[in-house]
């Protein structure tokens, strides 16, 4: 569910952002407006440890595993408290900045990041993480994202990319070869017409309407969503649609109209996953957390990953997805030493080995990766390595493969999704489109001036 797509185990939460988006658009002003709050005390919400996070099902009882694990190991009671969503983390952290007591330790969506950071209420786990651990152990394709200002803001855990799944059944039956599945959005849609024509599935892709799909397409084209290199250079006032962006939004509207896409919907993980494991599509795009609930769930056919589909043959690189965990500064002192344990206990080879292969997220440092590859679980469990290997041919250097970081990145998502929906009903894309580059640079006028 973000990856983005990750947070409820592919459980829609469209119903639970109906109920909180008033209350997130509120919050996005309020959080713009906090400051100094560094040296405000922080009450622990309970003696022992408190963790808010959002992963729901296996993800969560995974979770769970690791803190009973740390618990065992060190003494140190945790609570990891589930929050229904990455919204409700966010919502009750800037409630609980605003009120004086929070968590110990945040599960915060990558999206929102920039929004926490505002509230200049967290400390960044650099400095809280014991000595001893070799911050240069994380991928640099993820820490280049959560490193701000020279320092490790929070610790990257449950993080992923977008990718494609396909019913290798289907494409057999419609004479396409699985092995080399589509990689280009041409491709798709050539893929998409034998499926159709032939009445192997009804529609050839879906996915659901998220902007983190967006932000994907504008990373592998090497394009920038923001100027200020997508906020990670200063304050960001401009919206970018180059040409790339154009053709993306015409083949979109172009595969809905010929009925070869089929929409399940704003933010509408589950409904997507399950038009893939009914068979209506033979291809969705969602993340790789996604691995191990798919091999699942695909009892009637065989399943398979592929790389995210991009625009052209230009293949810069994917954004991150998925959370991390922010520390609240404030706190009692002799607890960051506690909080520091369980970020590192968190970070250690054998705990992302336990979390990847429970998840499907990739592991987050590079030793974690290498004793993996030593045991060839990826050799054993090539969809697992779908998402990796893609991470890894990124470009960490390219301020296009950073996701953007943005104060008001809820308004500005909600905005591309719900323009996405006004492009594919629209005569004349181009106006469509520049609708949406007005409002989102309203949106950010507003935030940041």
């Amino acid at each position: 569910m973000n990856d983005t797509e990750d947070a409820v185990d592919g459980i829609s939460r469209r119903g639970t952002l109906v109920k909180s988006g008033l209350a997130l658009g509120a919050l996005s002003s309020l959080a713009g407006c906090l400051s100094g709050g560094g040296n405000q005390e922080i009450t622990p919400i309970a003696d022992e440890l408190t963790v808010w996070h959002a992963m729901g099902g296996t993800n969560g009882e995974t979770l769970d595993g690791i803190a009973a694990d740390f618990e065992s190991e060190y003494g140190t009671s945790v609570n990891m408290e589930f929050q229904d969503s990455y919204e409700n983390v966010l919502t009750n952290t800037l409630a609980g900045f605003d009120s004086g007591s929070v968590s110990d330790m945040l599960q915060v969506d990558s999206l929102f990041a920039q929004q926490v950071l505002d509230t200049e209420r967290v400390r960044p786990v650099e400095n809280i993480l014991p000595d001893d651990v070799d911050t240069d152990d994380f991928l640099d394709n993820v820490a280049e994202f959560f490193t701000v200002d020279g320092e490790l803001a929070s610790l990257p855990f449950n993080n992923s990319n977008a990718i494609m799944y396909i019913n290798r059944d289907a494409f057999e039956e419609a004479g396409l070869d699985p092995d080399d599945p589509p990689r280009t959005l041409a491709e798709v849609r050539s893929a998409s017409e034998q499926l159709v024509d032939q009445d192997v599935t009804q529609y050839g892709i879906t996915w659901p309407n998220h902007v983190w799909f967006v932000e994907t397409w504008y990373g592998f084209e090497g394009e920038l969503m923001t100027d200020a290199e997508n906020g990670h250079a200063g304050d960001p006032s401009t919206f970018r649609t180059p040409d790339s962006i154009h053709d993306l939004f015409d083949w979109w509207k172009g595969m809905a109209d010929d009925g070869l896409y089929t929409n399940p919907g704003i933010e509408a993980w589950g409904e997507a996953t399950s038009l893939f494991i009914e068979q209506e599509t033979a291809m969705v795009l969602t993340s790789t957390a996604s691995v191990s609930g798919l091999i699942a769930d695909s009892e009637d056919f065989e399943v398979d990953a592929a790389p995210y589909p991009s625009i052209s043959e230009t293949r810069v690189g994917p954004v991150i997805g998925g959370a991390s965990f922010y520390v609240p500064e404030g706190l009692p002192e002799d607890r960051y030493e506690e909080i520091g344990q369980l970020l590192q206990y968190m970070a250690q080879p054998e705990v992302q080995t336990e979390w990847h292969k429970g998840s499907g997220y990739y592991p987050i440092t590079q030793s974690s990766v290498d004793s993996l590859r030593a045991d060839g679980w990826f050799e054993e469990n090539p969809m697992y390595n779908v998402a990796l290997e893609q991470l890894q041919n990124g470009d960490a250097d390219d301020p296009a493969t950073k996701r953007a970081l943005l104060g008001p990145a809820r308004n500005v998502q909600t905005t591309i999704q719900d323009k996405s929906v006004d492009i594919l009903n629209a005569d004349d894309i181009g106006s469509e489109i520049g609708a949406m580059k007005d409002e989102v640079e309203t949106i950010l006028d507003d935030y940041y001036n």
